[in-house]
């Protein structure tokens, strides 16, 4: 999900703010051309990169360097600009590669689509574009910047705006980009700025249909009120849900620690006082259960929307099929139509993702046509240390050690760190005895997730962290404890009976 904090800021959901990268943007100003006018140009080149950077290479900068003798000098120069413009392209979300990036094709992704299908509405294209930028890119953080500086009673020049970013998080701007710049020009089109440097919050209000006010409390929100909301946004808590199942896999998750005293009055009604989620207390008196939350019709329009766009960008699926409900798409592994069934093995590869707050990266492979097919997503963790996950899901009745032997093999090539296997059959005792001889001998790690985990996770989603928590001290106590199956089953029925009793 990519994760994501808020709608306006998604860039900075990790807690490392040193990984914050400004939206690049290079050779691509308007006064160049217009959106039309280029997303016209990706469409006539689509899908060879190497045409697409040639025709922008003739139309835009032919006139560049022809003062200098030296052709072929010119003519890398050229095509240096023309480089930086796809790059700018990509950055934007204008245009995606399709396939290996070693083929050099891409494909115009909907946004594009979206330019194209309001070209005789120039009003409406600098309205759409905007709103991308705001919600999807960095331009939110670009206004704050800039609010800042003026609230100082400073001149927000493109040096101070800079200084103000790299504090806010974006270490690794240079001091000499011009990237703000490119993005400052494109809101101006929508009359996001009233004048060079002042902002027009009317229009932003207008734009993304949500007040000023609004963006400024989100900005506001301490980090154990935006952990919690993010974790409700990841498990989609659309039902009454007591709190402190959330905080655990919210600790789990982001490594973060909750008030337990006062965590009603620190974290859960703040959010309530912003309509972002919504309280209910099942008991009162001595010994009352925790209260029970979920996610606000405004929190589900304006903030997990925009994390599943996100997704979706990514995984080519329709924002349509990500809103369905895990259990519809459990539902679907039963279809006897082989195309809905393989569907429905994608969107149980994009909910492992988001219930494990794990951030996409790519898909591996994508065998979706056959009943027994498999998904293979790779993903990536940056909580504590950074990790890779490679996860397959396959919808067999019995998975062997042969697979969990072939994706070993993969990691080779992915470079993953984490295998995690996901089948809505079962796991043979030799798949089991394979995965745990391998975390003894070798570097990776493996998850088995089989039906009856499956069915865990349906009943009630913060389980999910339950299960990879007892996988982990299960591996740990085999692999550094050298506990035997029998020892490690002894303590976690222990375990179960405390954890029981203490609800």
């Amino acid at each position: 999900m990519t994760d994501q904090l808020s709608l306006p800021e998604q860039e900075q959901s990790s807690p490392d703010p040193k990984k914050l990268k400004f939206t690049y943007g290079q050779q691509f100003e308007p006064k160049k051309f217009s959106l039309v006018e280029i997303v016209q140009i990706c469409l006539e080149g689509e899908p060879e990169t190497n045409n697409l950077k040639q025709q922008i290479a003739d139309r835009f900068f032919s006139e560049h360097s022809t003062q200098s003798s030296d052709t072929s000098s010119a003519d890398s120069n050229i095509g240096k600009l023309a480089m930086n413009c796809f790059l700018s392209l990509k950055a934007y979300q204008l245009v995606e590669n399709i396939g290996n990036e070693r083929d050099h094709k891409y494909q115009v992704t909907t946004l594009s689509k979206q330019i194209i299908e309001n070209k005789g509405n120039l009003e409406e294209i600098h309205n759409v574009f905007a709103r991308h930028i705001l919600t999807n890119l960095t331009g939110m953080s670009l206004l704050k910047a800039i609010e800042a500086i003026n609230s100082r009673g400073e001149q927000p020049t493109l040096e101070i705006i800079i200084e103000e970013l790299q504090r806010m998080g974006f270490s690794s701007l240079a001091t000499n980009s011009i990237y703000p710049s490119t993005m400052r020009q494109w809101l101006k089109l929508a009359d996001i700025f009233e004048s060079k440097n002042e902002i027009n919050w009317d229009k932003v209000a207008n734009v993304l249909g949500i007040n000023k006010d609004y963006v400024d409390e989100l900005y506001t929100l301490t980090s154990e009120q935006k952990y919690f909301l993010l974790a409700m946004i990841h498990l989609d808590i659309n039902d009454f849900t007591p709190w402190n199942k959330i905080t655990k896999c919210a600790t789990s998750a982001y490594k973060v620690r909750f008030p337990s005293k006062s965590f009603v009055q620190q974290v859960i009604d703040p959010l309530v006082a912003l309509d972002l989620i919504e309280s209910e207390k099942t008991t009162t008196g001595r010994g009352a259960k925790a209260n029970s939350v979920r996610l606000t019709l405004k929190a589900r329009n304006e903030l997990v929307a925009s994390l599943l766009k996100t997704i979706a960008s990514q995984a080519g699926i329709s924002e349509t099929e990500l809103n369905r409900c895990f259990e519809d798409v459990l539902g679907d592994l039963d279809n006897s139509d082989k195309h809905i069934k393989g569907k429905a093995l994608e969107l149980l590869a994009i909910w492992m993702i988001r219930l494990t707050s794990l951030r996409f990266t790519k898909w591996r492979k994508r065998d979706v046509e056959t009943g027994d097919g498999e998904v293979d997503v790779l993903a990536g963790s940056d909580r504590f240390v950074y990790s890779r996950w490679q996860i397959q899901c396959k919808n067999t009745k019995k998975v062997d050690v042969d697979v969990l032997a072939k994706e070993i093999g993969m990691t080779f090539v992915t470079g993953a760190d984490v295998v995690m296997i996901v089948t809505t059959g079962e796991f043979t005792k030799s798949a089991y005895q394979y995965a745990y001889r391998m975390m003894e001998v070798s570097r990776y790690y493996m998850i088995l997730l089989q039906k009856d985990d499956i069915q865990e996770i349906k009943k009630d989603r913060t389980n999910i962290v339950k299960i990879l928590d007892r996988r982990a001290r299960r591996a740990f106590a085999k692999k550094e404890l050298s506990m035997t199956d029998e020892e490690i089953n002894e303590v976690e029925e222990e375990e179960l009976s405390i954890e029981i009793l203490s609800e």
